[in-house]
């Protein structure tokens, strides 16, 4: 007799453990992708929340509101030391975003770059990143070198 059934006769307990096997692998698979989205959801949900953190240390401080002023002469009152320690943790936090979202994040690199293009037009925030640019990741400074060519204007 030639044919499968005498095959599976002969097969049947290789054939159940490589299913057992593959399916072992597939339910793993699975797990690890719903895994790595959960964390993915969890990174998105912590950076929102060293955002909201971040700008409710900005509301109201009157050492600070001339961040996102545009009419600044910057030779005649350079940055304060409270606004370049302030600017500096931006820019670590859009850092943060950047990496966040190179790295399969929910937001978008495209999108963060009208974000960063707005921001780094400003005086204040243009000046400390001109200053600090070359302590910072050298793939993070083309990013935003590239996002400051769209020309966006900060509202």
């Amino acid at each position: 007799m030639v044919g499968f059934p005498p095959w599976l006769g002969s097969n049947w307990f290789n054939l159940v453990q490589t299913l057992g096997v593959v399916g072992t692998l597939l339910f793993a698979g699975i797990g690890l992708h719903r895994e790595a989205k959960a964390k993915e959801v969890e990174n998105v949900l912590k950076l929102a929340e060293r955002h909201r953190d971040l700008w409710a240390g900005f509301k109201g401080n009157k050492e600070l509101e001339r961040i996102f002023k545009t009419d600044l002469d910057l030779a005649q009152n350079p940055p304060t030391i409270a606004e370049s320690e302030f600017l500096n943790i931006v820019i670590v936090h859009f850092q943060t975003g950047w990496w966040v979202a190179g790295s399969g994040g929910m937001t978008k690199l495209e999108e963060m770059k009208l974000d960063v293009s707005g921001f780094f037009s400003l005086p204040l925030p243009r000046d400390v990143w001109e200053r600090t640019k070359k302590f910072r990741n050298r793939r993070f400074v083309r990013f935003v070198e590239s996002a400051l060519k769209l020309n966006v204007t900060a509202a």
